[in-house]
């Protein structure tokens, strides 16, 4: 699988890649995550490498998909708290405290959500991934589209549109899924690929388009 990094390098205090003590006792893989049943979850890595104004964080492809990392280049502590920045050091997401050791926030939406020690657990395999609803989308869960999802193998199985869909995504004649040479392709009925997208974490593929990144992961299928 492949990681979506962006742990951005300024020319601050700290220069780029020189570790910053403070980040040490944070350093390390979390899971960032909504609090109602069913929200979505993902990685985030803490760095300690120097950033203006923070240090360095790497941000999974399914963090992106779900939530509103796309401007967040650091991270860094505020308020007793974990801030996430932008290249101008501009709060982006706000997080408190709490007494267990995790931390909490309100996003600017109203979702709650909360940051917890430790990498979420990833699917063993791609049949075990590719079973239930997903949803396409741009970052931060932009014109979603929801699909049900089957799996007969790692290597292929069905999907149906359902759901609330942008008219872009509608009347493509979604049947199928297939995996190969690292890359899963979206067909019709005919094998004809509507899109090939590829891993880019343990829970969502993307694909690069002129307008920014697509993302395929598991979520929730939204009504019409």
């Amino acid at each position: 699988m492949l990681p979506v990094v962006l742990a951005v390098g300024l020319c601050g205090p700290a220069l780029a890649d020189d570790a910053v003590d403070w980040a040490k006792p944070l350093a390390g893989d979390w899971t960032f995550s909504g609090v109602s049943e069913g929200d979505p979850y993902c990685r985030l890595t803490l760095g300690t490498e120097g950033a203006i104004g923070g240090a360095g964080v790497d941000i999974s492809a399914t963090c992106l998909r779900n939530f509103p990392f796309g401007d967040v280049a650091a991270w860094t502590l505020r308020d007793d708290g974990i801030a996430f920045i932008d290249p101008l050091r501009k709060t982006v997401i706000a997080l408190s405290k709490s007494e267990d050791g995790s931390y909490g926030a309100t996003l600017d939406d109203g979702r709650q959500v909360s940051l917890d020690r430790g990498a979420p657990q990833e699917p063993q395999s791609l049949k075990d991934l590719l079973d239930g609803t997903f949803t396409l989308s741009g970052a931060n869960d932009a014109e979603t589209c929801g699909f049900a999802v089957s799996a007969r193998s790692s290597t292929g199985g069905t999907l149906e549109q359902a759901g609330a869909c942008p008219d872009r995504w509608k009347g493509k004649g979604w049947a199928k899924w297939r995996f190969a040479a690292g890359k899963l392709d979206l067909l019709t009925k005919k094998d004809k690929v509507i899109l090939t997208m590829v891993p880019a974490d343990g829970f969502t593929f993307t694909v690069e388009e002129d307008a920014g990144p697509i993302y395929f992961g598991p979520g929730a299928i939204q009504g019409e």
